[in-house]
């Protein structure tokens, strides 16, 4: 679990290669697409969890993968789908969350929006998603890492996460950082997430 916590590496593929999009079932018809991604998506089992629009007028889904292998309640697979007038854009970027339900504990372990989307409001969007699923999983506290792969973009990462109420430790030597978010509005605790994993340390003789 203490990797779990923090996270090692970065274990997943990145998503950076932009494709042309496809092209709306109905020209010029965002909302009308919105539907019926929305519709499919659902048909297969899966879950639109949030959808709003960016200040460029593009549609922004974020939904979540169900794979009804037993681990859906830990393994938390989302992707965000974005919707603009000139089509669907490809691929759908990912973020991966890690949820201990025992101890209300959310990992993130990754989010991948590369390339051109950055500054576009669609991680805001995801993030936003993301605390939703918090407040519907009465989660307490949010843990997770910032890589030296990030580390060229670090002020913007930090500015990202400290938006949404994130603390960040940050190793500027060793290019490597960590960022948690209590909800203190479940009476958690900075101290309390501390004792978790002094706990776990000394259970396992880290």
């Amino acid at each position: 679990m203490f990797k779990d916590l923090f996270g090692t590496g970065d274990p997943f593929t990145e998503f950076k290669r932009e494709y042309k999009p496809i092209p709306l079932k109905k020209k010029g018809d965002i909302d009308y697409e919105v539907q019926w991604h929305t519709s499919d998506l659902e048909k297969d089992g899966h879950k639109v969890i949030h959808i709003a629009q960016n200040r460029y007028g593009e549609k922004v889904m974020v939904y979540r993968l169900i794979h009804n292998d037993g681990l859906d309640d830990r393994d938390i697979h989302l992707r965000v789908k974005i919707i603009t007038p000139k089509g669907v854009k490809t691929p759908d970027s990912n973020a991966f969350l890690i949820v201990d339900p025992k101890i209300k504990h959310m990992k993130i372990a990754d989010i991948r929006i590369e390339g051109e989307r950055v500054n576009r409001g669609y991680g805001s969007i995801l993030m936003t998603a993301i605390m939703q699923l918090v407040d519907q999983l009465g989660i307490r506290y949010i843990t997770g890492w910032i890589s030296d792969v990030d580390w060229d973009h670090i002020e913007r990462s930090e500015h990202f996460y400290q938006k949404f109420g994130f603390e960040c430790e940050l190793d500027h030597e060793s290019r490597h950082g960590t960022i948690t978010w209590v909800n203190q509005a479940l009476g958690a605790t900075r101290e309390e997430l501390e004792k978790l994993i002094i706990a776990y340390t000394k259970r396992e003789g880290i």
